[in-house]
């Protein structure tokens, strides 16, 4: 549609190789401490194998839930989840307390927990191996909580609560879906694995060898350490004014990556591409000042443009159609984005383990990845990663693994 392309929102303009050539140099930059991506190692290398005959309590907050289940692990190494505990994420559907934040984590975890136990704490923000929160994504409203040490806060409410000496490692959801994946059977030998998720948020997990971390000298050496990227930070890419106006409303110089793709962003930026196209007359009647006045979630506009939700908006067929062509493409960059991101990191993978080509293995999760109906995301993201992966010579797969941020929880703790 001309009044996309004149605003700079044109999915098939999308130049992807220059676009992957930036994301790899970024995240280049960010293994020497520089630039927008803070590529954060794990604090612990890949185990060789996973753990055999044994049960381990692991936590998972999300970007809209928290689950605490034990983790069982058979004679063979493979998992099986236990005791499933569900909790909505304090701070997603408004502001919360320091108290009241742990308070919620506490209620969800004690019934998988016992004192002394060591726990899998996979926690979907971007966080320092040692546990210090840098700052929220995703929309999480407490501000008590960045800056500060969140195991330090949960080991004290969990002892005040009557479970002392809990001990815990902490994880990026994304490792957890990286650990997954390594965990995952294969049929033939893999040339590289990597986490991704795409749901409320974004980000993408790989290994990277310990000596190309340089910014951290003392990892060790001759081993590969997960790396979290907080890949929603990239910001190298081409921004249409709907970005640009979304960021000066709402934004804060982080994510900007993350705002064009994620599942939280994509409605406030669909409505604001329609809100645009009221204002400059694309809309006429009582349709135009319905697109003036309403906030629409992403839920929201993927199904009326999927044909799920006709009822949403008080349109004709043809008014209908105009919507959709308006935010289709939306979704379809977002599709071509994650496909850029994903093979960055899986040639990232494969270069930290000396792969010259072969199978990779993509463990894909969240909902808009899976779940986005309005246009054939999945395969609007195969076709784009065929097309930056084939000639270097992998091929991928990609996975939706159960219960992933769990059983990853569960293997880094042991």
């Amino acid at each position: 549609m001309k009044f996309l392309q004149e605003n700079g929102l044109d999915p098939h303009a999308l130049d992807a190789e220059t676009l992957l050539d930036a994301f790899r140099e970024e995240m280049r930059r960010g293994l020497r401490g520089q630039g927008p991506l803070p590529m954060l190692p794990a604090g612990f290398p890949l185990r060789d194998a996973p753990p055999k005959t044994c049960e381990i309590p692991a936590f998972d907050v999300g970007g809209t839930n928290i689950r605490s289940a034990r983790i069982h692990f058979d004679a063979s190494g493979a998992p099986s989840v236990r005791n499933l505990v569900r909790g909505a994420m304090p701070g997603a559907r408004g502001r919360v307390s320091e108290e009241e934040f742990y308070g919620a984590l506490c209620d969800a975890l004690l019934p998988n927990l016992r004192a002394g136990e060591r726990f899998g704490f996979c926690f979907s923000y971007p966080v320092t191996p040692e546990g210090e929160l840098l700052f929220w994504t995703k929309g999480i409203q407490a501000p008590d909580i960045p800056g500060t040490n969140v195991l330090e806060g949960m080991a004290r409410r969990l002892a005040a609560r009557g479970c002392p000496n809990a001990g815990a490692r902490i994880l990026n959801d994304t490792v957890a879906a990286l650990l997954a994946a390594y965990a995952h059977p294969a049929t033939r030998p893999l040339a590289g694995h990597v986490g991704f998720i795409l749901g409320t948020g974004t980000n993408t997990a790989y290994a990277e060898t310990a000596e190309a971390i340089v910014k951290c000298p003392d990892l060790p050496a001759g081993t590969r350490i997960p790396v979290n990227c907080e890949s929603g930070n990239f910001a190298r890419f081409p921004r249409s004014r709907f970005d640009e106006r979304y960021e000066a409303l709402n934004g804060n110089g982080r994510a900007q990556w993350e705002r064009c793709i994620s599942g939280v962003h994509l409605g406030p930026l669909g409505t604001l591409v329609l809100r645009t196209a009221a204002e400059e007359g694309l809309f006429a009647g009582g349709l135009r000042d319905t697109l003036l006045a309403r906030d629409f979630s992403n839920i929201e506009l993927d199904a009326f443009c999927a044909g799920q939700r006709p009822d949403l908006l008080p349109c004709s067929g043809a008014e209908a159609q105009r919507i959709r062509e308006l935010l289709c493409p939306m979704y379809e960059r977002a599709a071509r984005f994650a496909a850029v991101n994903i093979a960055a990191a899986a040639l990232a993978s494969a270069e930290a383990q000396g792969s010259q080509g072969g199978l990779i293995r993509v463990n894909a999760d969240g909902s808009t990845f899976w779940k986005t109906a309005c246009v054939p995301f999945v395969d609007i993201v195969s076709r784009q990663l065929r097309a930056l992966l084939e000639p270097r010579g992998f091929d991928f797969e990609l996975v939706r693994l159960e219960d992933a941020p769990l059983i990853g929880a569960a293997l880094a703790a042991c």
